[in-house]
């Protein structure tokens, strides 16, 4: 190895302790400070104060007041259908027409038999006489005189037998024409002509009643027993002497929850069922139609119908709203971000009640901390909020918060008729926010 060579791999150590020294001076610089993350924009609104009744809603079914079977009280065959189906009947209506012939022969037959009857009659009234004076002259024997006047005894009661059969002779001519028991809607005929129809057994069509009408709804034992309390302090309610409760109900198409419709309890149920602890409540309804082709009128209300009821359970109290859209969900638990001092997001459990629009009642469920209607409650960016975390808040915007559907409902005065109700009442004047209990 030349000199050259040694004294390079010499050198190299040191090279390389150099370069140790110079890494290790550039790692002791300061690493720069990370910027801090955005801040999230929520947008807020103040909670609203209505003072509204407390109701209940639940679903029921609408039902005819009368529901009649059609059936035949004589056996024949069916000659006319006197009815399309689906109409409008009046009570004494023809319905159906039933061969009569085989009735007619047998009223003319028991009309026979009452006129041989009286015949006999007639002769036996004049023997009876004839031979009591000849009894009395001692030209004919008591036994005679008691024989007929035994004949005429039998003769009587056979009368009353003939004239009974022609009563329902009489009566089977008249039961093959099939005329409406009541004022209704008819259904589709389940005989034609030409049909053999059994007395009693077949079933030709079916009519309901169609005004007034029935909704009929349970209500759970708790709400049972809060209405009952209500009704004995305030002396109105349920079975209350003439003061009835008045429900309001919508069909299937009261997306809004509206309740356009009025209809008065008339009857409770007098037991509990002990198998889904409820209680079966109806209301009464008017359902006016017309049948007159110039100006035909259908019923609003059909037997079947889905209902939505609102059963009110107390005098109007005041109560916050929110947007249904601030109202988050915890397990089963129902929250609300509030934005605090320094625009800080906390969580409030709530409990949520009625819903006017698409607002629903509010109450903390803390009573030391309720809310009121100067706080800020986050209606949009939810899944931004963290606890503790600072937030930068935007008010919304009056008008995406559909203030149109806010409008608080009327309690129904006691004692009104029910009517039908196309638009709701005006909202009321709010005294200042408290806490409301939904």
């Amino acid at each position: 190895m030349c000199f050259r060579t040694q004294r390079a791999i010499a050198t190299l150590p040191r090279l390389v302790a150099a370069a140790v020294v110079i890494t290790a001076g550039g790692c002791s610089r300061p690493a720069p400070t990370p910027s801090p993350p955005p801040v999230s924009e929520v947008t807020v609104t103040a909670p609203r104060a209505a003072r509204v009744p407390e109701y209940l809603e639940v679903t029921g079914r609408i039902d005819a007041e009368l529901v009649v079977d059609i059936r035949s009280r004589i056996t024949g065959y069916l000659t006319k259908v006197a009815f399309r189906d689906g109409q409008f009947v009046a009570k004494g209506d023809p319905l159906y027409e039933i061969d009569a012939r085989p009735s007619v022969a047998r009223l003319d037959e028991a009309t026979g038999t009452i006129e041989r009857l009286l015949g006999e009659q007639r002769f036996l009234k004049v023997q009876v006489d004839r031979f009591d004076k000849l009894v009395a002259k001692g030209a004919a024997s008591q036994q005679d005189l008691d024989s007929y006047r035994a004949k005429l005894d039998e003769n009587a009661g056979a009368l009353v037998a003939a004239r009974a059969q022609h009563e329902a002779a009489r009566l089977n001519v008249e039961f093959c024409s099939i005329t409406s028991p009541i004022d209704g809607q008819v259904g589709r005929t389940q005989m034609q002509v030409g049909n053999l129809i059994n007395q009693d057994q077949t079933t030709l069509t079916t009519i309901v009643s169609i005004d007034p009408i029935f909704v009929y709804f349970n209500v759970d034992e708790p709400t049972l027993v809060r209405v009952m309390a209500h009704a004995r302090e305030s002396g109105r309610g349920p079975g209350v002497g003439g003061d009835e409760t008045v429900v309001e109900l919508g069909l299937v198409d009261d997306v809004a929850r509206a309740y356009p419709h009025r209809s008065r309890v008339d009857f409770l149920n007098n037991q509990v069922d002990t198998k889904t602890a409820t209680i079966t409540m109806r209301g009464r309804l008017d359902n006016p139609y017309s049948a007159d082709p110039a100006a035909p009128r259908p019923p609003l209300f059909r037997p079947g119908m889905f209902a939505r009821v609102r059963l009110p359970l107390g005098d109007p109290v005041e109560r916050l709203f929110v947007p249904e859209a601030a109202v988050g969900s915890n397990q089963d638990r129902k929250i609300l971000w509030t934005v605090g001092d320094g625009d800080v997001v906390s969580a409030r459990e709530v409990r949520v009640g009625q819903k006017l629009g698409s607002w629903i009642a509010v109450a903390a469920t803390d009573a030391a901390r309720p809310l009121t209607t100067d706080q800020r409650i986050v209606i949009r960016g939810l899944q931004r909020c963290r606890e503790g975390k600072p937030v930068q808040p935007l008010a919304a915007e009056e008008g995406s918060l559909d203030l149109e559907g806010f409008v608080a409902p009327a309690s129904p005065p006691p004692g009104d008729a029910p009517a039908d109700r196309t638009s709701p009442p005006a909202a009321e004047s709010l005294p200042p926010p408290g806490d409301p209990s939904p």
